[in-house]
């Protein structure tokens, strides 16, 4: 038995990652600590975001794109504890859905909601203002909520495509 690994299975790696994101996000709301799940969301990016980098048969632009966004997800551990570990982890997912040939692409939504995130944050860890903790969490879940309808609108048009 041979596997094919297609556009699709690395899709659904980032819809998992979104999933497994959200999962964390209502664990935050909810009060506990779930940031371990935080290592597994950049895992399956990262594998997804590889692999669809070295997919045989994708244009040479197209991997070249997809080489840069997971090195933007490397410095975005990289500089993990910093506000440019912050902004680098803000620039993955639109980067990513900014490749896409597609027009249904969520990217705008993704984009909006991953300003208002990291603008909710910096507020919240840089300026002091941690009254606006709760507002983070919550951005943090529409950021979520984006992501998953990104990933899924992308799953959804490669079965459309195969």
């Amino acid at each position: 038995m041979k596997l094919k690994f297609t556009r699709k299975t690395w899709y659904f790696f980032l819809l998992a990652a979104a999933a497994v994101s959200m999962l964390g996000g209502f664990a935050v709301l909810g009060g506990m600590d779930f940031s371990g799940l935080e290592m597994i969301v950049f895992c399956l990016t990262g594998i997804a975001v590889l692999f669809l980098a070295a997919q045989k048969g994708a244009p040479a632009r197209e991997k070249r794109n997809y080489t840069g966004v997971f090195v933007v997800l490397m410095l975005s551990k990289l500089a993990a504890g910093g506000w440019a570990g912050d902004l680098c982890s803000a620039l993955v997912w639109p980067a990513l859905l900014g490749i896409q040939d597609n027009p249904r692409s969520p990217m705008q939504l993704v984009s909006a909601a991953e300003v208002l995130r990291l603008v909710f944050w910096m507020l919240t860890k840089y300026a002091g203002m941690s009254g606006l903790a709760f507002w983070t969490n919550l951005m943090f879940m529409l950021l979520t909520c984006a992501r998953g309808w990104a990933g899924l609108t992308l799953y959804k048009t490669q079965e459309e495509t195969l």
